[in-house]
């Protein structure tokens, strides 16, 4: 580990090979664990996959399962799903507290891609029981979007809040944004403002803009025309490739409703300048 840190990727490379091959019951999960990582890196795959496959094999109570959950990530890239799904459940069974949280993350998003709902909504379940500090509240987004597609509202709505009260960094923005459209889609008009006001105040470059054009939306429906301007206004000054154009679209509605011709020509101006397609791509979400 020190060689690898000290940049002497084949001298950490031969100390680790040199360990593996002691088969030293301590010694050498660990060090497969760690060439396995230094293979990654390097390129090489089937190397790293080899590693991987030694720490997971050694049944080591801590080098054993987070071998598996980066033999899961790597055979996914590589296209090996039931291999991946193999090395993710390892993981997850061994009950391991930093390494069967992320299995079950990546477990879920991989049987997502696969198609198999029940199967994802457990592991993203597990993910999010487990109470861990990142995949947890990440789980929980992933879950709220699921179940939203499945029509469980009330359970959609629970999970984003899970997400949104973690504060995590990357997760909670989002989530706050996705149950305001929900809430929205209720007609809870008050717990949508809500929600799209933490999404905006988080700053986050790809949940907030949005969150501040729909929340520009909904003071618009609610006839709050000064509010719903300053939401588009911001939503413009984003500069984000979605919300700023549709954002000024909006924008030229509303003025057009208000009478104000000349505001609402800038405004459709602004937006053909900045998306071609902005007035095709604006909906009432």
């Amino acid at each position: 580990m020190l060689l690898a840190e000290q940049g002497d990727v084949e001298g950490a490379r031969a100390a680790y090979q040199v360990a593996v091959d002691s088969g030293h019951a301590q010694i050498a999960p660990p060090a497969a664990l760690g060439l396995g990582g230094l293979l990654k890196e390097e390129g090489d795959v089937e190397g790293a996959r080899a590693a991987y496959q030694v720490a997971v094999d050694s049944g080591d109570a801590d080098a054993a399962p987070r071998a598996a959950v980066n033999l899961g990530i790597l055979l996914t890239q590589q296209g090996d799903v039931s291999g991946a799904r193999a090395a993710f459940q390892m993981a997850i069974d061994s009950g391991h507290a930093e390494a069967a949280p992320p299995a079950a993350l990546n477990l879920g998003i991989l049987l997502t891609q696969q198609g198999d709902v029940p199967g994802t909504k457990a592991a993203f379940q597990a993910a999010v029981d487990s109470g861990d500090a990142d995949a947890a509240p990440k789980s929980a987004f992933s879950l709220g979007m699921l179940l939203a597609e499945q029509g469980d509202v009330e359970g959609a709505r629970a999970a984003y809040q899970v997400a949104i009260d973690s504060g995590h960094a990357e997760a909670a923005p989002p989530a706050a944004l996705n149950l305001g459209i929900l809430l929205a889609q209720q007609g809870d008009v008050e717990g949508a403002r809500a929600a799209f006001q933490v999404a905006i105040d988080s700053g986050h470059a790809e949940a907030a803009p949005p969150a501040v054009l729909n929340l520009g939306i909904l003071l618009a429906q609610q006839g709050d025309v000064e509010d719903a301007r300053a939401a588009f206004q911001m939503a413009i000054d984003s500069g984000h490739a979605d919300a700023a154009p549709k954002g000024a679209v909006n924008l030229g509605i509303l003025l057009t409703q208000q009478g104000d011709v000349s505001g609402a020509r800038a405004a459709f101006k602004l937006a053909d300048s900045a998306h071609a397609n902005a007035a095709a791509l604006w909906t009432r979400r």
